[in-house]
């Protein structure tokens, strides 16, 4: 029954689609005239003008069915239509043109073939769209609701159980719920007649499976019962933990891919909203300062021997390698190893001049010119050393993923008092300060 009213659906989306793009082609045939005013509807009578039509609207529907536009999609957002179609638009652009020499007029014209499918596209996305708010709007009163079980572990149950809960536009109706607690519960041949039963005692249109990753045999024999009485079934992998809100999916050939911690850089608002405030705010920076620049090399120069800048690898985005710039605070001696060396409260190798810099935070001035290079933001964890990464990472559960985003002049634990010598296991508890007592 469920499979018949599937089928029954799509062919009156369908029907409607064929619908639109009859009129659509209608308007095209009619607007503009031909050249003295008369219109280009004798096509319709004619048996080459019949074919083409027809070649024409069975490309078109052909590539809507290959991109999924009729595959059961109800949990989508209502714009979702949109993509498909502006991809079989512009394929079936491409392919018609190319064959429009063999076509007849008004066919064959130069702008016939672009208004079709740009009007098509327009439409059919407009009244998809719409049509996808007034099924929303139905399911929310508790129409064309589907009855829904859930097969869960207590956990991944809650979480599928409340997002069913707070999406009334889903269209899913819950009747039962099962909760499997493994090696806890009463077997998994138990579970099984369980399940058989509930299956049996509720008309049940969907279930959503997320058992876990080692019940395997008990997953593929739940799915087994499913099919036996047509009833669609949907997998949650058993990393439900591990995936967020905004986690991406891809498909590799079939091959379903999870980013299970997205970068930051590839959102659009990252790449160009905060790379702008960047550059803006660090040619700001720098102008304003530049006095400030001057004075402080003068006084490194003259209160020390050796360079007024220090260049250190850091490690930023992506554990890319690059050279970060700083005001020298520390004696030009050679047994100093500037890559390994971490400072510690009265450290000798500082200088009166760098110690006071350090607690103001001015020697990271030059960092600007970073920021502009791209190589760093203004706001961001701040790039370590290898050596240090490399120590970090064994002894840091999960410190690698602060390489998910740029690295920045100042960031949590600038704000928060942290710097130099401190654990990398921070506590919130800790009382800020104002002047860095951890900058040495």
């Amino acid at each position: 029954m469920l499979r018949l009213q599937y089928h029954i659906t799509n062919a009156c989306l369908v029907a409607f689609d064929l619908a639109l793009t009859a009129g659509c082609l209608l308007f095209v045939l009619r607007w503009p005239p031909m050249q003295g005013g008369s219109s280009n509807w004798d096509v319709l009578v004619r048996p080459a003008g019949l074919v083409s039509i027809l070649c024409l609207c069975g490309g078109w529907f052909s590539l809507l069915f290959f991109w999924g536009l009729y595959q059961s999609r109800r949990v989508d957002w209502i714009f979702s239509d949109s993509p498909i179609l502006f991809k079989a638009s512009s394929a079936g652009l491409l392919i018609a043109e190319a064959l429009s020499r063999w076509l007849p007029a008004p066919f064959s014209s130069n702008y016939f073939l672009p208004r079709f499918f740009v009007t098509t596209l327009v439409v059919l996305a407009v009244a998809r769209s719409l049509l996808r708010l007034v099924f929303r709007k139905l399911r929310e009163l508790g129409l064309n609701a589907k009855n829904l079980l859930i097969v869960a572990s207590s956990d991944s149950g809650d979480r599928i159980a409340q997002t069913i809960v707070h999406h009334v536009d889903y269209g899913y109706r819950l009747v039962q719920r099962l909760n499997y607690s493994g090696a806890n519960g009463s077997g998994p041949d138990s579970f099984l007649e369980e399940f058989r039963a509930q299956l049996r005692a509720h008309r049940i249109d969907d279930v959503i499976l997320a058992l876990p990753g080692g019940e395997r045999r008990l997953e593929m024999e739940c799915i087994e019962e499913c099919e036996n009485l047509a009833i669609n079934v949907r997998i949650v992998p058993d990393l439900l933990p591990m995936i967020q809100a905004n986690s991406q999916f891809f498909n590799l050939g079939g091959i379903p891919l999870i980013s299970v911690q997205p970068y930051r850089t590839k959102d659009l608002r990252y790449l160009v909203v905060k790379r702008s405030f960047d550059i803006a705010f660090s040619l700001v920076a720098i102008i304003l300062l530049s006095p400030l620049y001057f004075i402080i090399a003068l006084l490194v120069k003259l209160t020390s021997q050796g360079p007024v800048f220090v260049i250190q690898e850091r490690v930023g985005l992506n554990a890319r390698k690059f050279r970060m710039y700083k005001f020298r605070t520390m004696l030009s001696r050679r047994s100093l190893e500037p890559a390994t060396h971490w400072t510690t409260p009265g450290d000798p190798n500082i200088t009166p001049l760098g110690r006071w810099l350090r607690r103001s935070n001015l020697d990271e001035l030059p960092q600007f010119f970073n920021v502009l290079k791209g190589e760093m933001s203004i706001v961001g964890p701040r790039p370590e050393r290898p050596h240090f990464i490399n120590i970090f990472q064994k002894e840091i559960p999960g410190y690698m993923r602060r390489h998910y985003a740029k690295c920045g002049i100042t960031g949590w634990a600038q704000v928060n008092g942290w710097r130099g010598d401190t654990s990398i296991e921070l506590l919130l508890t800790l009382t800020r300060s104002f002047f860095h007592r951890n900058a040495y």
